[in-house]
């Protein structure tokens, strides 16, 4: 009772602990090293904000633009005294701008791309303050006066036009979020009709969405006032129609598809139906909130060009990338060499594609060696710029790119390195970051490069974080529930004996039983599903599917990763087994409500490994035949779960569920596999469609293995659970039995078992006639 498999850190006395309040950073003037990070867990360093004010950003923004307007004059006039007794006004300036900021809905603020750029601005905060902060001596004065002011606004340049960046992507993320106007009355009378036609046939999809949440028992006076419209729709929609007898639900394709449209009309017309009620007033002040605070950064993307007057980063081409890079309809990158590749990834053009730096870091050892890999952002560093740039603008280019490489190296070092195959390039990137990025580049920035080297160098065998970062993230916006059960079967004694011969699957059901089950069954899964990583999953699928052994997996991660699969099969058979050795109809029914019964109770606190593995049990019809006698509640059950892993559409449900990143999770690994050894059938290198001969990178391969491995990196944020040992030795051990024979045969025995009732009732049946 003691162990359990991820220990807690604290032990609450509930069963259930409540999610801690979130906690909002409050920026200090004063910059440590990790203000540029880019860590996405949630700070250490925190103020709790339970009265934060609305977000205003029309007096914070203005706030800004005459200090760095003075800033700037102040510098074009070389005065030292003045630009000492305004830096700090402008950095106070930038603190209460980005507060302003942290007032955004936190579905802004959660954005990929709002993240990423908001790194940027403090990466480029902590740039300028290398500079500016040498004056906080009274007695500094710069060997090269021009040299130092030009520098110091070159990083400020750089900290408004990151801004600007930031400012976009906010505007862009707050029009996605802006509400929807209401339908027109015209609707309401067609959308009641529509909708008392589908009441009297089929349950709707909120009703498939709640039985595999488990709120089925819910009631009508307990339920909350803040219910969304389509909630209530049916109770006040049901009162339109006569009431009418219950009918057999039909589940054709017809049937299926159209509660669908019925709930999205009913959810569209709702709120025309409640015309007596203030949601139409709340749904104008948010639809105004939304409005004004678009309106707002808008204004503020205004001011910023009227500053600056174009001197903003901008991109500039290549004079080879016209034959080394090649993009889609929509802009998006797929082919490149090596070296093309590099350059975009330190570019400006680059920023719009968020995926693409774990898409090089995760697959550049499939197509190239990190030696190469290091050259090419080498070169790249110490590439020379175009003869057309002005001369006051040279500088500024060279110094984004540099800072850009700098950040990349240090991103492959922190979250993506394998030391295995990157310890080669070790010692030449440790020289490098000291010999060139430190004369280069200020010292706070230069240094976070070499002390990632140097904690990599204190480590035995160094890797990188991106896991543990992933999971820090996961837990600060979704933090997890502790599971535990009370309950005890009654051969419990039997049990911790290890006497496991007359113990039965139907001792456990109970609704509490049924909550140890899925309890204990998870703690096994996720045991074996953190033994491995990933990243050595995905280098063994393709391995498999190649013949070719790319990323030097060890045999022990392929021993897991088979480990893992294996018991997700085994697990399929024993459910399959239990049903088909009914010795009765009847009996089977039961059976099969039983295991759908586990199979929600496993999707309810997201695992999916087993969900999938006792439901697609049920949903074997050549081996379980017709289950159309088993209840309606079942039948929903098993209908919802089967949208849910849908492979019409490749599981989009289940992998939208996945990365969402709402707490623990199990996933079954049919979806990963199939992926990615089905895009092991596109060509590792193909030609430029304009200038063939010319062999490039096919980036749409390795796409889709990034997004399986980041999605498979997201499920690692542990479960902490009381393992009750003697309920995981009995599982294992009826499990694992399983394993002792092919697949195939198992499956020519439960063919056998299952064809053994059809005689038994076809036999009955020939003797009463």
């Amino acid at each position: 009772m003691t162990e359990t498999v991820t220990q807690s850190p604290t032990k609450p006395s509930a069963i259930r602990r409540k999610a801690a309040p979130r906690f909002v950073p409050e920026p200090e003037v004063t910059v440590d090293d990790d203000t540029g990070s880019d860590n996405p867990a949630v700070s250490s360093t925190c103020i709790l904000s339970l009265d934060a004010p609305q977000f205003d950003i029309e007096r914070t923004f203005p706030a800004i633009l005459d200090p760095v307007r003075l800033f700037r004059e102040a510098a074009d006039a070389q005065d030292i005294s003045l630009i000492r007794s305004l830096y700090l006004t402008v950095l106070h300036s930038l603190t209460t701008l980005m507060r302003s900021m942290s007032r955004l809905p936190k579905d802004v603020r959660d954005a990929s791309s709002y993240r990423s750029a908001e790194n940027g601005v403090w990466h480029y905060r902590l740039l300028f303050m290398s500079y500016v902060k040498l004056l906080d001596g009274k007695e500094f004065e710069p060997v090269c006066r021009k040299e130092y002011i030009r520098r110091a606004l070159q990083s400020l340049d750089a900290i408004m036009s990151s801004l600007k960046r930031l400012m976009q992507v906010a505007e862009r993320e707050m029009r996605q979020l802006k509400p929807l106007p209401d339908t027109p009355e015209e609707c309401e009378e067609d959308a009641e009709l529509q909708t008392a036609e589908g009441n009297t046939d089929q349950p709707n999809e909120a009703s498939r969405t709640s039985l595999l949440s488990g709120d089925t028992h819910q009631s009508r006076q307990g339920s909350s006032t803040e219910r969304t419209c389509a909630e209530e729709a049916p109770d006040e929609l049901g009162a339109l129609v006569e009431p009418q007898a219950i009918r057999r639900s039909k589940w054709g394709l017809t049937a299926i598809l159209k509660p669908l449209s019925v709930s999205l009309r009913r959810k569209i017309s709702q709120p025309c139906l409640k015309a007596d009620n203030a949601a139409p007033v709340e749904g104008l002040t948010i639809r105004a909130g939304h409005t004004r605070a678009t309106a707002n950064i808008r204004n503020s993307i205004a001011l910023l060009s009227e500053l600056f007057d174009g001197k903003l980063e901008n991109s500039l081409p290549h004079p080879d990338d016209s034959t080394e890079l090649f993009f889609d309809r929509n802009g998006v990158l797929q082919l490149a060499s090596l070296k093309a590749l590099v350059r975009y990834l330190t570019s400006a053009a680059s920023d719009d594609d968020l995926e693409l730096p774990d898409v090089f870091f995760l697959c550049f050892r499939y197509f190239s060696t990190p030696a190469l890999v290091l050259e090419a952002f080498i070169e790249r560093y110490k590439e020379g710029l175009p003869d057309c740039l002005a001369p006051d603008q040279a500088p500024i280019q060279s110094m984004y790119v540099k800072m850009r490489v700098a950040r990349l190296l240090n991103q492959w070092v922190d979250l993506h390195w394998r030391h295995s195959e990157d310890q080669e390039v070790f010692t030449p990137l440790l020289q490098f970051a000291f010999s060139d990025l430190s004369r280069d580049l200020p010292r706070k920035v230069s240094s976070k490069l070499i002390e990632t080297l140097h904690n990599a160098a204190c480590s035995k065998e160094h890797k990188g974080r991106r896991i543990e970062k992933t999971v820090q993230f996961i837990q600060g916006s979704s933090p997890a529930e502790e599971l535990r059960s009370l309950w005890e079967p009654r051969d419990k004694k039997a049990m911790v004996k290890g006497e496991f011969a007359n113990i039965k699957l139907s001792n456990f059901a109970s609704p509490r039983g049924m909550e140890l089950l899925t309890h204990q069954l998870t703690a096994l899964l996720w045991e074996k599903y953190q033994d491995f990583q990933p990243e050595d999953a995905a280098c063994f699928w393709v391995e498999e599917a190649t013949g070719k052994s790319t990323c030097g997996v060890s045999t022990d991660a392929g021993m897991k990763v088979t480990t893992y699969a294996s018991f997700e099969k085994a697990l399929h058979l024993w459910a399959l087994d239990i049903i088909v050795s009914a010795q009765s109809m009847e009996d089977r029914i039961q059976k099969v409500q039983f295991v759908l019964e586990w199979a929600q109770q496993c999707h309810i606190i997201r695992n999916y490994a087993g969900s999938w593995a006792l439901f697609s049990a049920c949903d074997r019809q050549s081996l379980v035949g017709s289950i159309l006698n088993i209840n309606a509640r079942h039948e929903e059950i098993l209908v919802a779960l089967r949208l849910f892993f849908s492979h019409t559409n490749r599981m989009k449900a289940y992998k939208d569920a996945i990365q969402s990143g709402h707490g623990p999770t199990l996933p079954t690994l049919v979806l990963f596999v199939g992926d990615i050894k089905r895009e092991c059938g596109n060509e590792e290198c193909v030609d430029h469609p304009n200038a063939p001969g010319s062999k490039l990178i096919n980036l749409r391969r390795y796409r889709p293995l990034t997004r399986a491995i980041r999605d498979m990196e997201r499920c690692h944020a542990p479960y902490y659970i009381q393992r009750e040992d003697y309920v995981c030795q009995w599982m294992e051990e009826v499990i694992c039995s399983y394993l002792n024979r092919p697949e195939a045969e198992w499956e020519d025995i439960l063919y056998e078992k299952s064809r053994r009732l059809g005689k038994q009732i076809n036999r009955k049946c020939s003797v009463y006639n």
